[in-house]
């Protein structure tokens, strides 16, 4: 026969209980919830502060090779098909903010024109128009682009 002491020794067994595996489980199982939809949110944030950021980066390269090439550079919007081009001398590139992500979209532009503005960058690097482009994503997050007469682009 056993006889069970108060004071007995570990016998070296080891383990979670029952209790304690369920709570991991619960727990995990809200964060695998919760995650996806906050990962998708972050994503689409990321991918417009990307556009916005190419956009804008694009504006600059235009600003710098009509100094340098002695050329003028057009920008155009065109909000109907949510893309961008880039012109000048033997420069020509259109881009669409969809290669961003999708749900990106140029809101609006204020530069002229209705649904397809353009600035252009100067061959002293000043703009023939101040001006602001707004893109959003489906979460109507929005950036806006601005440039001023001297030829300054910023986003905010």
């Amino acid at each position: 026969m056993v006889i069970l002491r108060a004071n007995h020794k570990d016998l070296g067994i080891k383990g979670f209980t029952l209790v304690e595996l369920i709570v991991v489980i619960a727990i995990i199982a809200v964060l695998l919830t919760i995650s996806p939809s906050m990962f998708t949110a972050f994503r689409q944030r990321t991918n417009l502060r990307e556009a916005a950021g190419a956009l804008a980066e694009g504006m600059k390269l235009a600003k710098q090779r009509a100094v340098a090439e002695n050329v003028n550079y057009t920008v155009t919007f065109d909000i109907n098909n949510n893309s961008y081009e880039i012109k000048g001398g033997t420069y020509d590139v259109t881009k669409k903010l969809s290669d961003f992500g999708s749900g990106i979209s140029i809101l609006s532009q204020n530069y002229s024109g209705g649904n397809s503005g353009a600035v252009t960058f100067q061959t002293r690097g000043t703009c023939n128009l101040a001006g602001t482009v707004t893109l959003k994503n489906i979460l109507n997050s929005q950036i806006a682009i601005t440039t001023n007469t001297m030829g300054r682009v910023t986003t905010n």
